[in-house]
């Protein structure tokens, strides 16, 4: 094992788990075979015992008096012919005529079975005659203790065995999570275009290699998208910064009147406020894609707020000479604070591109699918893919006359997260000279 490698990688706890499983195998194989033999040997001490037991019954039935089991003694010693385990042993009444061997019933280290058989005499009266039968069992019991060792020492080098067995299946099997443990260090942030190798990768692996290609493909993607934002962040704060460092250097080139000053400090709180806006909208985007922002979901009559709105912008609408309508009611429950953010965006790109005389709409529509809120001017034709590149972050139109209309292309990403937060979608669609943005809300739950 290397030394950066813990107890607790993978390959031990398979290594461990089989070892266990191998070894409660072996101890229970090992166990059963005892037991079998065990038993095995207790039948046939039992099936010979019973044997001469029911021999010695046969020579006890025949007697009937103290003198005749004294004349058949050599009969009983007959019964142990041919069985060096076996000893018989014949008393009267106490009295041995037969004697066993001393050791018989004596404590030691050899091991009887002792099986007794008495039968009462007539003659004389009350003599009680007894055979006792004494197999010697040291033998077997050694044997069993033999083979109990011999399977206690398999079973442990079997364990051991299986434990190296495991050890090298276990890390020749796992070698494939090695290969994509040692590709993925080697991606970095100037390699993110890097990806796992799948043809040589056993099947098993495909799904996890898999998984960590669309990661990297995901990384890939946010990573290039967060040096594009940064990008247009230093472009965008690049503008205001170089205005405001112009128009006070030339402010200060020369001495200049009170009102002069005024003039120059009053420019550069527009920039001010351009940047102290600009950072306020980076910060919300930023939040929003963090999830840092709390929704405050209530119910919300949607007419009331849209009109107020709509109020807002009457003035510049007016100084174009449009008009807004608001058509349609509905109720949702959303938070109020970012509805009436992301109305304000969508209606201050209506008033800016609409031309002079335009009618901008805000229609509620209302389904089973939820509700929808559409705003609608009159506009020049947008491609589709220049649609889906408006709720990018820093994305502008240019107006008729090509120039870049004024705003920091902020306005519908902060809307799409808006709308993101609160489970719904921002929609666009360009049909012929009309503009649509949709608001869609999810039905209510």
């Amino acid at each position: 094992m290397r030394s950066g490698e813990r107890a607790g990688s993978l390959a031990a706890r398979l290594v461990l788990l089989f070892v266990l499983g191998s070894g409660v195998i072996m101890c229970g194989a090992g166990y059963a075979l005892y037991h079998a033999l065990k038993m095995r040997i207790g039948a046939n001490e039992a099936a010979e015992v019973a044997g001469k037991a029911h021999a010695v019954e046969r020579l006890l039935a025949e007697i009937d008096s103290l003198a005749m089991l004294e004349g058949q003694l050599e009969r009983f010693r007959d019964v142990a012919v041919g069985h060096p385990h076996l000893s018989v042993g014949v008393s009267a009444s106490g009295r041995w005529l037969m004697p066993l061997p001393e050791v018989v019933g004596q404590p030691g280290s050899r091991t009887w079975i002792i099986h007794r058989l008495t039968r009462e005499l007539p003659r004389p009266a009350g003599t009680i005659a007894e055979v006792v039968l004494a197999i010697e069992t040291t033998e077997t019991r050694a044997l069993l203790r033999e083979h109990a060792l011999a399977a206690a020492l398999v079973a442990l080098a079997g364990t051991v065995a299986s434990a190296l067995l495991a050890w090298f299946v276990a890390r020749r099997g796992l070698a494939p999570l090695a290969q994509v443990a040692a590709r993925a260090e080697q991606v970095t942030a100037r390699r993110l275009g890097a990806r796992l190798d799948l043809e040589d990768a056993p099947r098993e692996v495909h799904g996890l290699a898999d998984s960590i290609n669309r990661m990297l493909e995901r990384l890939e993607e946010s990573f290039r998208a967060l040096e594009q934002f940064s990008a247009d962040i230093a472009h965008e704060l690049r503008t205001p910064i170089n205005n405001l460092l112009l128009q006070t250097q030339v402010t200060l080139g020369r001495e200049r009147s009170p009102e002069e000053y005024r003039e120059a400090l009053h420019s550069n709180l527009d920039e001010l406020e351009r940047l102290q806006h600009m950072v306020a909208d980076m910060l919300f985007l930023a939040r929003a894609d963090r999830g840092m922002i709390a929704l405050r979901a209530e119910d919300v009559d949607l007419r009331p707020e849209i009109e107020g709105v709509a109020e807002y912008f009457e003035a510049a609408a007016a100084e174009r000479g449009q008009r807004i309508v608001v058509r349609g009611e509905a109720r949702l429950r959303a938070d109020r604070s970012l509805l009436r953010r992301a109305l304000n965006n969508l209606l201050s790109n209506a008033v800016r591109y609409s031309p002079q005389g335009g009618a901008i709409e805000v229609a509620i529509d209302t389904g089973e699918r939820g509700c929808a809120v559409v705003v609608s001017n009159p506009g020049e034709a947008i491609p589709a893919e220049e649609l889906r590149r408006l709720f990018q972050r820093f994305a502008r139109r240019d107006d008729s006359r090509g120039r870049e209309v004024e705003g920091a292309g902020l306005g519908l990403a902060i809307v799409d997260s808006i709308m993101t937060l609160q489970g719904g979608r921002l929609e666009a669609a360009s049909e012929g000279a009309l503009l649509r943005f949709v608001l869609r809300f999810p039905a209510a739950r």
